[in-house]
C-alpha cells in the first residue's frame, strides 16, 4: 500500500542524515603549518624545541577539512639512515589508521629518495612500530650523524627504545 505524502515526509525525517566522512590529505609541510605542528607536538608531549636546528628536517602533515590533524618528520640527510621523528595525530582523530597512513607516506617518499633505513626513538609506541615492521636495535648501530642529533643526545631519555626499519636493500 503506497504511503500518503505526509507519511512519506515523516519517514524521511526519521532517517539518519547521511554524513560524508572527511577524507584526509597527507602532504609535505609548509612554513604556514609550523605553529600548528609545534602545538600538536606539545599537546602530545613530544619534543619540538630543536626542530628549527634539526639537520635536513622534512615534515609531512595530515590535514582534515583544512585543519592540521597530524604530523611526522624525518631528520638527517644520509641515505644510510634518517631519524623518524614525532609521529603525532590529534586525539580526536586517533585510532582511525591516520598515523599508519602518515608513516606509510613518509616511508614511500624516503624509499623514493634512496633512503635505506629509518631509525626512531620511542618511549610509548614500541608495539605500534613493531607491528609496522620496525625492530629494536642497539643505539650503537645507528649512524653517528643521527646519534649526534638533539633527539639522541638530550631530548629522549636513555630509557627510550631505539628501533629501525630497512626500506631498501643495502648496496653491496
Amino acid at each position: 500500500m503506497p504511503c500518503a505524502e505526509g507519511d512519506r515526509r515523516r519517514q524521511l525525517e526519521l532517517l539518519p542524515p547521511v554524513i560524508d566522512a572527511p577524507q584526509p590529505a597527507i602532504r609535505r609541510g609548509r612554513c604556514s603549518d609550523w605553529a600548528a605542528v609545534v602545538a600538536l607536538l606539545q599537546s602530545a608531549r613530544l619534543p619540538a624545541e630543536d626542530l628549527t636546528s634539526a639537520a635536513g628536517l622534512k615534515i609531512w602533515v595530515l590535514e582534515m577539512q583544512g585543519e592540521l590533524a597530524g604530523a611526522v618528520a624525518l631528520e638527517g640527510t644520509e641515505p644510510m639512515g634518517r631519524l623518524l621523528r614525532s609521529l603525532v595525530v590529534a586525539t580526536v582523530y586517533q585510532r582511525r589508521g591516520f598515523g599508519q597512513a602518515l608513516l606509510a607516506q613518509v616511508e614511500n617518499d624516503a624509499r623514493a629518495e634512496g633512503v635505506e633505513r629509518l631509525v626512531l626513538l620511542t618511549e610509548t609506541a614500541q608495539p605500534l612500530f613493531h607491528r609496522l615492521g620496525y625492530e629494536v636495535i642497539e643505539r650503537t648501530a645507528v649512524p653517528e650523524s643521527l646519534r649526534q642529533s638533539a633527539e639522541f643526545r638530550s631530548l629522549c631519555p636513555a630509557s627510550a627504545v631505539c628501533m629501525a626499519k630497512q626500506l631498501s636493500p643495502r648496496r653491496g
